[in-house]
């Protein structure tokens, strides 16, 4: 398999279970256990990485919310905790949904190896969330599906990363970028953009040049790995629960 297949194969089980364990019933009840709002959690447990920065370096390094429900949600977390304790909380939860949501899967702790031979693979330049969760993900003791959840959602940080930088490239503002993207009016609702919205048609030729972009900024890393590697993480990746 070609570094190029297994961009193109990883992308959507990554992005998907990447990012599942955020919505889990799980997950936001231990939000809620410490006394955090669904987005306050979210975003300091997320950004927490970062440190205990101005809630502009939060807005600069998501990139797609909008700029007034982030600084609300962080400086309303970091009022409770510091992000710091909360990222690392938000980085056991995810352990946790790995261990309920892999436990009696063959093989977890063989895809988790494959996968963080390409985190650790990465390049981290312009990637700040990334680096955070590579760096605390590694403080985290869990087991191998724990493991599996956790190179995932540090994968998913390793795409979302560069195709920010991608969109920026292109000059798309933020609002435009989620109206244009694949989910468009959902995601926009979903992330509190305020209406009215853009019209989705602007800005497609130019995602559609991120989405490529971003292609090609993620592949040096899957690149470091063999062919069977690669086509063995693919596999593994597609077989699992969706």
């Amino acid at each position: 398999m070609t570094p190029e297949d297994a961009v193109r194969g990883a992308a959507g089980p990554v992005g998907r279970l990447g990012g599942a364990w955020m919505f889990d019933e799980g997950t936001n009840a231990r939000g809620a256990e410490l006394g955090l709002s669904t987005w306050a959690w979210y975003h300091c447990g997320r950004g927490g990485v970062l440190g205990d920065a101005d809630a502009d370096v939060v807005v600069a390094a998501f990139g797609f919310f909008p700029p007034a429900l982030q600084r609300k949600a962080w400086d309303r977390g970091r009022a409770v905790l510091p992000v710091q304790q909360v990222a690392a909380a938000y980085a056991q939860a995810c352990a946790d949904w790995g261990g309920r949501t892999f436990a009696d899967m063959p093989g977890a702790g063989r895809l988790a190896d494959l996968l963080q031979q390409v985190v650790d693979a990465v390049e981290p330049a312009g990637i700040p969330v990334f680096a955070g969760w590579r760096a605390l993900a590694r403080t985290v003791a869990t087991d191998d599906p724990g493991r599996l959840a956790l190179a995932l959602q540090v994968l998913r940080e390793h795409r979302g990363g560069l195709h920010l930088v991608a969109v920026v490239a292109q000059g798309v503002a933020p609002l435009q970028a989620v109206m244009s993207g694949r989910y468009g009016a959902a995601n926009a609702r979903f992330f509190n953009w305020p209406e009215p919205w853009p019209d989705p048609e602007a800005g497609r030729a130019a995602m559609a040049a991120a989405e490529a972009r971003t292609d090609a900024l993620v592949l040096p890393a899957y690149a470091a790995i063999d062919e069977a590697g690669r086509a063995e993480l693919v596999a593994a990746l597609r077989a699992l629960p969706r």
